[in-house]
């Protein structure tokens, strides 16, 4: 993943895929700077718990690492609770856990099989949106994503 410059404008537009239950769009745009040290070793943590819960069939801990937003968003459009859904909705989904990039409040986790977006809130980082695949001049098509 190229290096992105500080004060970068990031513009993440994200997909849900929520099953047979329709398509959402959401769309982030940041105009943060860039940050580092202690912060950075936050979400690099929350990135890799959230990763190996997930590789390990572990939904009860990756739900407790998602932001509410994508928790209610997950339960309400999949009508499942989150351990089950979410589980279901990555299921064979890479969750990336490569270069990291922290805008303020939000961060990036991207590899090159897909990234993990992360917001900071009062009590730590969760993960925003998950299973996100790249797509040539487009949005990024997320598995999970929240509001």
């Amino acid at each position: 993943m190229p290096e992105r410059p500080s004060g970068y404008s990031l513009a993440v537009a994200t997909r849900l895929h929520a099953g047979a239950s329709g398509i959402g769009l959401l769309a982030l745009g940041l105009g943060l700077s860039a940050c580092g040290g202690s912060q950075d070793a936050a979400v690099t943590e929350v990135a890799h718990e959230f990763s190996a819960a997930v590789s390990d069939g572990d939904g009860a801990t990756a739900c407790d690492l998602l932001a509410p937003s994508t928790r209610t968003e997950l339960e309400q459009s999949t009508g499942k609770a989150c351990d089950r859904a979410l589980l279901e909705e990555l299921g064979g989904t890479p969750v990336a856990a490569g270069d990291l990039h922290v805008y303020g409040l939000m961060a990036e986790v991207a590899d090159d099989r897909g990234a993990v977006f992360l917001t900071r809130m009062p009590d730590g980082w969760h993960v925003l949106a998950a299973g996100c695949s790249p797509r040539p001049d487009a949005p990024y098509d997320c598995a999970v994503e929240g509001g």
